[in-house]
């Protein structure tokens, strides 16, 4: 086994590829829009229409976006997304230079919320910080 992808439903398909590709650096894979009666099986609704965009980087992996295009999408109280919640809190992104991107974050309106902690487990030093995008999605940065 293998990991394929991992998807987060956008509520501004522009907003969120502007954050994962021209600052986060993922390169666009697909950029479909998708419906009918299995589509409304997979989502657990009636009527589904979505655009589905898969993003890729230099490894392979990738990160799917959903924009509903049939329904409106709500969004998660922000106490969901936060580390005392189960389920998926974050998402990690092994970065080369993590003063570089932060400062292109900044340039582009993403504020890091904590300054770069300098951690030390397993015998590695690493940088790690940490982002939102623009629905609130935790992003860990780490550059070992």
């Amino acid at each position: 086994m293998r990991w394929h992808h991992a998807a987060i439903t956008v509520s501004d398909m522009q907003k969120s590829l502007s954050f994962y590709q021209d600052v986060l650096g993922f390169t666009l894979f697909m950029d479909e829009v998708v419906s009918g009666p299995e589509l409304d099986k997979v989502f657990m609704e009636t009527g589904v229409g979505i655009r589905m965009v898969m993003l890729t980087d230099e490894a392979g992996n990738m990160i799917e976006l959903i924009e509903w295009q049939s329904h409106l999408a709500t969004r998660r109280p922000s106490q969901y997304l936060k580390f005392k919640s189960t389920g998926l809190v974050e998402i990690c992104l092994s970065v080369p230079d993590l003063e570089k991107l932060m400062d292109d974050l900044d340039k582009k309106g993403f504020k890091c919320r904590v300054p770069i902690w300098n951690f030390e487990a397993g015998g590695f030093g690493t940088k790690v910080t940490y982002v939102e995008d623009p629905d609130g999605v935790q992003i860990e940065l780490i550059q070992i």
